[in-house]
């Protein structure tokens, strides 16, 4: 019987990633390494072809095992879950095409799970064109969870972690937030690597003209699924954004409001609802009030 590899790197190729290559090529430079690891390339059903480039990178990369999965399921959670049970690796990284691992990541972060941690995360270099600005992360505390997910995705963690945790969460597009959470409410120890070890490309230039949604519905769902982890006054907030009550704003993407914060709203809710129009304001046949009906709610 073969021996496991140490790590199996897992990639969704889902069509909406860009070019493939910075990240292939910062993992041939994981030297050191590079012979324990497996890498899982995954696709869903409907999603377009593997491109030719990273097939070409399957054939010439020198790691453990480069496979490539076809997968009859569909979003990226559900894919991804699907790339990790057929996954040989004991510890599981799961990055995209904006990735780049710095030399010494792996081994860096996997030394760190030899010495008791279940998760390890690093510093990161944040790359925007020409400019890159380094991000110093927090050490861990729980408390850097209740308002928003700085670790992100790119955390190498023990195979037993994903699985007590049941994969990634389908149920809102927030599945790596709340792995964390709850890899804490279990007890779990989590742990910062404080070294720039990896670089993350700036996100693609949003369309002009195309705002994406951000309604606050799926950070609310993530704090009403996890009710032990977030204050009573936080989970009065979600209750009321899913209900479309006013006074509960949405606090940002990949966000939740503190207890301060919420209590502001509270506090404001009373002079929203007898806050005179403005002067200036539109016909009142031109203001879109009809959102507000309860037929017309967030939570619809």
């Amino acid at each position: 019987m073969r021996e496991r590899p140490s790590i199996s790197v897992i990639l969704v190729a889902d069509g909406r990633q860009t070019s493939f290559q910075p990240l292939m090529r910062s993992l041939a430079r994981q030297a050191s390494l590079l012979r324990e690891v497996q890498v899982m390339v995954a696709r869903g059903e409907g999603d377009p072809g593997f491109p030719p480039s990273l097939l070409r990178w399957g054939a010439i990369l020198p790691c453990r095992d480069f496979v490539f999965l076809e997968t009859g399921d569909s979003g990226q959670s559900s894919v991804a879950n699907a790339a990790v049970r057929r996954a040989e690796g004991e510890a599981l990284l799961l990055v995209d095409s904006r990735h780049r691992l710095l030399p010494g990541h792996l081994e860096t972060c996997l030394d760190a799970l030899k010495q008791g941690a279940h998760a390890a995360y690093t510093d990161r270099v944040l790359m925007d064109g020409n400019l890159l600005r380094y991000r110093r992360l927090p050490d861990f505390h729980p408390d850097v969870l209740r308002v928003g997910n700085p670790l992100g995705r790119a955390v190498l963690l023990r195979r037993e972690l994903w699985e007590e945790n049941g994969g990634l969460s389908g149920r809102t597009r927030l599945g790596h937030w709340e792995m964390w959470i709850r890899a804490t409410l279990r007890g779990k120890t989590l742990i910062r690597v404080p070294r720039p070890l990896l670089c993350r490309a700036a996100p693609p230039v949003v369309t002009p003209g195309v705002t994406p949604v951000e309604d606050g519905r799926h950070e609310a769902l993530l704090v009403i699924r996890n009710p032990a982890f977030f204050p009573d006054t936080v989970v009065r907030w979600a209750l009321a954004l899913l209900r479309g009550e006013p006074w509960a704003l949405p606090a940002g993407p990949g966000r939740a409001p503190n207890e301060r914060q919420t209590r502001l709203m509270l506090e404001n809710a009373p002079v929203q609802r007898t806050r005179p129009p403005a002067a200036d304001a539109p016909d009142a046949s031109e203001l879109t009030w009809d959102r507000f009906l309860p037929d017309r709610t967030l939570s619809a």
